[in-house]
């Protein structure tokens, strides 16, 4: 796959956008075991529609090769899905004052072979630019455990819990998280 020189980013705002981003989820997500085949070919939740959902689509030449969902979790609103498997661990930080980023639904292009790391770091950097917006002062994101050294190496993140069923995924995921009040 051939890419642009620069990636475009974009806020999903219609219903078109969003079942946009849940096909090309739908397809990365199932590619990864992640999920079983499903009739639509769509892969959104609940969650892609609470208040506090920030979707981002990155795309190149066109076509997306990267999304994100962000939710802002604190006292008035702390919905997501990361949440309802973690809420043990969240709810104490969130009762405390603190004011959470969550990073989901996270996903890549799978064909983009060398490119794909260079993307992802991209996606990635729409968590930290919406953190610093939201004045966050901890960041969490469920991930695979193949996956937690990548997220320790490139931002500092801890893993904070052990692997537990997420919404509706075949695997279970990890629950990592990082303090951003240092950079405050």
């Amino acid at each position: 796959m051939m890419l642009a020189r620069t990636l475009e980013f974009h806020t999903v705002r219609t219903e078109d956008e969003l079942k946009a981003v849940g096909a090309f989820r739908y397809q990365c997500y199932l590619s990864e075991g992640l999920i079983d085949a499903r009739c639509d070919e769509v892969f959104l939740d609940t969650f892609d529609y609470a208040e506090n959902a920030h979707i981002v689509s990155i795309t190149s030449c066109g076509r997306i090769v990267g999304t994100i969902r962000l939710h802002i979790l604190d006292r008035h609103n702390h919905r997501s899905a990361t949440m309802t498997s973690f809420s043990d661990i969240l709810m104490p930080k969130i009762d405390a004052g603190l004011r959470l980023i969550d990073g989901a639904r996270f996903a890549v292009a799978p064909d983009l072979g060398a490119m794909r790391l260079g993307v992802a770091r991209h996606t990635l950097r729409q968590y930290e630019n919406y953190a610093a917006e939201n004045d966050v002062d901890y960041g969490v994101a469920a991930v695979l455990d193949g996956r937690v050294d990548f997220y320790r190496r490139l931002w500092g993140f801890d893993q904070i819990s052990e692997p537990r069923t997420y919404s509706n995924l075949n695997k279970k995921l990890v629950l990592l998280g990082v303090d951003l009040r240092n950079g405050k």
